[in-house]
């Protein structure tokens, strides 16, 4: 529920540069060789040896195959709960050729960690990096159909097979999974209840007149002010129950975008919710739409949402 102009996407989260020379999918090569064009701080040489001495060549025989096309070797064992699939990370990496030659490296850059998720990368990083935990550092040997197939990318010629180091500095889990069954029946809030029921729970959040009421706490991160936040969402008019908009619809995604760029109600009462919680909001109009109101919203009305919380990015 946007301030203004609800229906825009959301600008969308820019990549580091130097992630964008090396890891964007396939489909983005012609963006990828623009960048390396104006950026030239690639090296090349005849090592291939890990940072810890140990055998850097594609057919080192410590590796393990996890999937096709796609074998590690964990040069460092890290600490604390492992990458799951689709979650954001920060690391380090240098990539090679397999006759040596480095392509790529974060710790050639003034040692700045690149930070991205897992969704946004090339398969063997997709598939290579869940498990690992933060401090680890692992070795990932990339297959051409797990990295650029038979597309050249700068420096890396068609068809190559890559070598990696990685080392995680940390995580952010993706969001969590939409709920199991999707609610059908959008009458109703996930308790049961009527948006235009009497509900001695709520509770006032400030003093402009908003009330909440937690259907369930959630057990993730807490959002903060101003969070770019994944949410699935109902909108009901207090005035009669009626639904004027929901993520559930079908054909719809969860909301993904910035608190900031939504109606004060929701960046006051999101803040504080956990990942994985729903809530409930009783929004007056001077912190939704007011007295201009927006289609489907006739002015000065009260408005009743149920927010369930995804993720926290």
């Amino acid at each position: 529920m946007a301030d203004s102009k609800p229906n825009t996407p959301p600008p969308g989260e820019p990549s580091a540069a130097q992630m964008k020379r090396v890891l964007i999918p396939t489909v983005a090569i012609g963006v990828v060789i623009v960048l390396i064009a104006v950026i030239t701080s690639v090296t090349s040489g005849s090592g291939r040896a890990m940072s810890d001495g140990s055998d850097g060549s594609a057919e080192d025989s410590g590796l393990k195959e996890i999937a096709a096309g796609l074998k590690i070797r964990d040069l460092k064992e890290g600490v604390g709960d492992p990458v799951p699939p689709g979650a954001r990370v920060k690391v380090h990496y240098t990539g090679w050729l397999t006759d040596g030659t480095v392509f790529d490296s974060s710790k050639e850059k003034g040692k700045v960690p690149v930070e991205f998720p897992l969704d946004g990368v090339v398969a063997g990083w997709r598939e290579g990096i869940p498990g690992m935990k933060p401090g680890g550092i692992r070795k990932l040997v990339i297959s051409p159909e797990k990295g650029y197939g038979n597309k050249a990318s700068g420096k890396i010629p068609a068809g190559s097979t890559l070598i990696f180091e990685v080392e995680l500095v940390e995580t952010t889990p993706g969001p969590r999974p939409r709920r199991t069954p999707a609610p059908t029946e959008l009458n109703k809030l996930a308790d049961g209840t009527l948006p235009t029921s009497d509900d001695s729970g709520l509770k006032p959040l400030g003093d402009g007149g908003l009330k909440y009421r937690d259907l369930k706490v959630g057990d993730g991160p807490v959002a903060p002010a101003g969070a770019k936040v994944v949410m699935d969402y109902t909108g009901w008019l207090l005035s009669d129950g009626s639904v004027f908009d929901s993520s559930w619809k079908p054909g719809r995604d969860p909301l993904d975008m910035g608190l900031d760029g939504l109606i004060k109600g929701w960046q006051q009462g999101v803040p504080g919710m956990k990942v994985g919680g729903i809530r409930k909001l009783v929004i007056p109009a001077a912190l939704a739409y007011g007295e201009a109101g927006r289609p489907g919203i006739p002015p000065n009305s009260t408005l009743v949402f149920e927010i369930e919380l995804l993720g926290v990015k």
